[in-house]
């Protein structure tokens, strides 16, 4: 591998972590906050959040990826940073003044017509979105990959610190609880404006050398597609839960109502099953992150053509993938009225949530897929599953949610992300062209295991090891993960469904 090559894994695998560890606070911050503003505040929050996310995601991996692709790919566009601002600041004002003028109507939309100042706020991210992205995807281009991911990182903690605190003044002051939203779409503001200042502190002794932009003016036709198309593709990829939700936002609320539910007992309803939300997050993040690492691998088998490399690592990350996420969704399955009474001090809701987080499967298993295809060039056809999965979301609420409530939007949810593993499966199997083998016998049996020894060590200790108090309760729970984790490791080794081998190459530095 030559010495550039390296560089550029090196890099990805700091952006990983610095992902995965920015994913991690996103998921974890939201427990404290429901339990802070009940279902409502935190109901509220979550109608917002997918507009933040989704800006989030854009500047965190989108258009980072393709400035950075599009620098590397013609190195002349390195001149044009100044074109390459205008046409990002152009994009973003354009649909500021679209999103801020459809916010009454949008609300409407959600059937909360409070939650016009919320959004509108939210709106404002767009203005730090063109700035921070090209900041990082000119470092990324140029190998700093280090300081792209401490600015995730810092964007983070800073973002998750204003929303916390702020959500404390919100209840403590007896403020309105739609200021939450507000207050959430200014944390999001905040920490990208920490990000970018960091950027420009450490750029400030660099020496920047002229450049040229007096022919620029006609770059702005080659800027369209790999900023507007790529990037889109790009950060929805890291998206598949949040489109999800997106749906949610806008009907079951209205959909409630509509079966007599009242505004206040339907936001109430929304904030419950939201609770899914960060439980599904942390076991997408946690079975999706060791087989996200293989993908510098995939891309080099693919560049080298190397078929058979290809294949086997494909089926690795598939297998593997499986294995974490299919333990993460019985754990929660089984486990879920002692953690929905640990994380959120009630049990509402608990069926909900244990249909609910039989998508963490699906949806792990679809990022993983659609990694693999984007290392082979195929990410378009992504949008593909997408698309049919918000479609699915969409028809099936309008469907269950009538007549099931909650669980026919946990349902929905599980029915959309399974369209989109399909339809990623489908791909996959046609550049393949064979199924990606999975020793079924032996990872079905390593899940008895692990239900049978939670579920045997909980009704034994139970009784006596359960206490009142919350922290007790939550070390209980950590005991009970550890054994499960435990007792299926072991059966995943016993059977052969693991194999040193694949173990050694899994956690290898060297994909």
């Amino acid at each position: 591998m030559s010495q550039t090559d390296k560089e550029m894994v090196r890099g990805a695998i700091i952006l990983t972590y610095a992902g995965l560890l920015s994913k991690v606070l996103s998921a974890f911050y939201r427990i404290p906050l429901q339990n802070i503003t009940g279902d409502v505040g935190f109901y509220i929050y979550q109608q917002i959040y997918p507009f933040i996310g989704m800006m989030t995601m854009m500047m965190l991996y989108g258009l980072p990826q393709s400035i950075a692709a599009l620098v590397i790919e013609k190195p002349k566009m390195r001149q044009y940073k100044r074109q390459m601002r205008i046409f990002l600041y152009s994009v973003c004002f354009s649909l500021f003044i679209v999103l801020f003028m459809m916010a009454p109507m949008m609300s409407e939309w959600m059937g909360d017509a409070s939650l016009v100042s919320s959004l509108r706020v939210a709106f404002l991210l767009l203005f730090v979105l063109p700035e921070l992205s090209l900041q990082r995807g000119l470092d990324q281009a140029n190998g700093f990959s280090k300081r792209t991911a401490i600015s995730q990182v810092l964007e983070q903690l800073f973002r998750v610190s204003i929303i916390i605190t702020g959500a404390i003044l919100v209840v403590r002051l007896n403020l309105s609880l739609y200021d939450i939203g507000v207050v959430a779409s200014l944390g999001a503001i905040t920490g990208g404006l920490v990000a970018l200042i960091y950027f420009y502190v450490q750029k400030k002794h660099e020496v920047v050398l002229p450049v040229t932009e007096s022919e620029g003016d006609h770059v702005y036709r080659e800027l369209m597609k790999p900023l507007f198309i790529y990037s889109v593709i790009i950060a929805m990829n890291h998206m598949i839960l949040l489109l999800l939700q997106w749906v949610d936002a806008f009907t079951l609320v209205e959909l409630l109502q509509q079966q007599g539910v009242d505004l206040l007992e339907a936001k109430q309803l929304k904030g419950i099953l939201d609770r899914a939300q960060p439980l599904s997050q942390l076991g997408i993040v946690a079975s999706s992150s060791i087989t996200l690492a293989l993908v510098p691998g995939l891309s080099r088998a693919t560049k080298a053509k190397n078929t058979k490399r290809f294949i086997h690592l494909a089926e690795l990350a598939y297998r593997y993938g499986l294995y974490l996420s299919g333990a993460a969704t019985v754990g929660l399955i089984i486990l879920m009225p002692k953690v929905n009474l640990v994380l959120f001090k009630d049990t509402a809701g608990t069926l909900s949530l244990q249909l609910f987080v039989v998508a963490i499967v699906f949806t792990s298993l679809a990022i993983i897929i659609s990694s693999i295809l984007q290392a082979i060039g195929k990410g378009r056809q992504v949008i593909t599953a997408l698309v049919g999965g918000m479609v699915v979301k969409y028809l099936a609420n309008q469907w269950l949610v009538p007549i099931f409530f909650l669980p026919g939007a946990a349902v929905s949810t599980v029915l959309s992300s399974l369209t989109i593993f399909i339809v990623n499966y489908y791909l996959l199997k046609q550049h393949l062209k064979a199924p990606l083998r999975l020793p079924l016998m032996a990872f079905m049996g390593s899940l008895m295991v692990l239900m049978v020894s939670v579920l045997g060590l909980d009704y034994v200790l139970s009784p006596y090891l359960f206490m009142s108090s919350r922290f007790a309760q939550f070390i209980y729970l950590l005991g009970l993960i550890a054994v499960g984790v435990f007792a299926y490791g072991l059966s995943l080794i016993k059977t052969g469904a693991m194999t040193t081998e694949e173990r050694a190459e899994l956690f290898s530095k060297k994909k």
